[in-house]
Parts: structure tokens; C-alpha cells; sequence
């Protein structure tokens, strides 16, 4: 019989104020797979999750999503197991429809975020199951500001720059289900300038690999050299491998699949671009 692991001995309030609490996110993911012990001992600090991603993801601080994540099983930790891009993989089957959805979005700079929302999405009208899925996150006409400068030149540089430094995460939650799913490729898979608009369209996608459905979100800048960058447009869609629109009842059911598989493919921009 093998001997106990020397964890084991120590006392839980050890545990969990001078290891478990010194962890990153990735980190304590890790440890709480290594063992029932230790994944016990975490996933009942909910104070610890709850830390973890709302520090990771600013927009779970929203009241809706607060209060939304306190009715998943295990809390935080449920809503960061099922969003960070390693989740345990779940075997498919029925699933009821949602009456909404909710989207948590984050745009980071650097790491830093510089915008945060939470969106609502009606998922029972008639339209939204029989129309190519399309959510958009501000309303007609909104700009918000990011506090980002514009660099002198408009080049390709900055461009490269921004590809790689702007970051976005779409946590995609079903209040049903009591599941999510982060439905994007975290760093951008292209960024270009419309020279025409005086804009610029950062992309961001995930493959479903089982369905051959893309999701790709958008979004769009707008500002002038030396001025502040503004974000004009976060919108969300679903297209099959030949670019046809996915309408909302088909793209309900790949987006539940998410939630309880995580065979995806992240895009790496070489394989399309939107």
C-alpha cells in the first residue's frame, strides 16, 4: 500500500491561503486535475474562482452574469472550466432550448481590458430562429472609446502589432443548461485597414470541426492619427466552410454541442480569413 501524499497532511487552511491562492488561473486548473483532494479543496472555494475570473474576465462582474453564475453547479469554477480554452470534453446529448442567451464580452490591450459588456439575446422570436445568426453588441451609431492612441503612421506595423496585442473573449452562456462556452480565437486571426471607411476590422474564429461551421466575431475601429482609438462594432456570426450564413435555431444547437464538447479548432489565419 502506498504511503499518503505528504499534501495530504498538511491542514486545508494552508492549503488554500499559502498555495491555492498564490496560483494563476492555468495554474489552478492544473491542480485541481491532479488530484480528488485538491480539486475538492478548490472547487469549494468559490471566494478563489470567483477572483480568478472576474480578474480574467471583467465582464462576469456584470450583475446578470453574477447572479447567473451563482446557479451553475460548482459556481466560478464551473464558468471557468466550461470558458477557458481547455475544457473537459462531454459526450453530446439532448438538450433543451434556452429562451435567451447571454454574452459576456472582453477586449484586452496588452492583456489589459479596455472594454467590457454583457449582452442579452432573445433566442424565442420566430426571426432569430429562422435568420442567419448575427448578434451585435452595441447599439445604432454607438462608439465607445478604448483610451488607445493611434501610432503617427497608419502602417503595417502597428497593424501586426494590433493583431497580436488586441485580444478578445465572447463567453457565450446558456442559463438552461447552466454551461458556457468562450467562442473565440482569444488572439486575432487578421486585422486590416478599410481605406475607404477610415476604419479598422480586427477578426477573431473558432472551427467547429464536427459541424464545419465557423464562428467569427468582428470588430471595428475607427479614430484618427494621433487620436484616440474608438470600437464602433463587437458582432457575432456563424458561416458553414463555403461562407453561407448559419440561421439561429442551427447555430442554438452547434453552440449547445460547444458547451458539452470542446472538438474545435482554433483558426491560426492561415485557413481563412472573414
Amino acid at each position: 500500500m502506498m504511503p499518503p501524499s505528504p499534501i495530504i497532511t498538511l491542514h486545508p487552511d494552508i492549503i488554500n491561503s499559502h498555495i491555492l491562492s498564490r496560483l494563476d488561473a492555468e495554474s489552478l486548473s492544473s491542480a485541481a486535475s491532479s488530484s480528488s483532494y485538491l480539486r475538492r479543496l478548490s472547487t469549494e472555494n468559490n471566494h478563489l474562482w470567483h477572483t480568478l475570473t472576474t480578474n480574467t474576465w471583467p465582464s462576469l462582474n456584470d450583475p446578470l452574469t453574477s447572479s447567473l453564475i451563482s446557479t451553475f453547479p460548482a459556481a466560478h469554477f464551473s464558468i471557468f472550466s466550461d470558458s477557458f480554452p481547455s475544457p473537459s470534453i462531454h459526450p453530446h446529448r439532448p438538450i433543451p432550448i434556452p429562451s435567451e442567451l447571454i454574452s459576456a464580452v472582453d477586449i484586452y490591450y496588452e492583456g489589459k481590458a479596455v472594454f467590457s459588456r454583457v449582452l442579452r439575446t432573445d433566442t424565442n422570436k420566430g426571426w432569430f430562429h429562422f435568420s442567419p445568426l448575427w448578434i451585435d453588441l452595441l447599439k445604432h451609431d454607438e462608439v465607445v472609446p478604448t483610451q488607445l492612441k493611434l501610432p503617427p503612421n497608419d502602417d503595417v506595423q502597428w497593424l501586426n502589432h494590433l493583431q497580436h496585442n488586441l485580444t478578445l473573449s465572447w463567453i457565450i452562456i446558456d442559463p438552461i443548461l447552466k454551461r458556457a462556452a468562450n467562442l473565440s480565437s482569444q488572439t486575432a486571426v487578421s486585422a486590416r485597414w478599410q481605406w475607404l471607411t477610415e476604419e479598422l476590422e480586427v477578426v477573431y474564429a473558432v472551427v467547429f470541426e464536427e459541424e464545419e461551421v465557423m464562428c467569427t466575431v468582428k470588430v471595428t475601429c475607427c479614430g484618427k492619427t494621433m487620436g484616440e482609438m474608438e470600437v464602433r462594432e463587437v458582432s457575432m456570426k456563424m458561416e458553414d466552410m463555403d461562407g453561407r450564413h448559419v440561421i439561429g435555431k442551427d447555430s442554438m444547437v452547434i453552440m449547445q454541442r460547444a458547451m458539452e464538447s470542446v472538438k474545435r479548432k482554433r483558426v491560426d489565419g492561415k485557413e481563412r480569413e472573414s
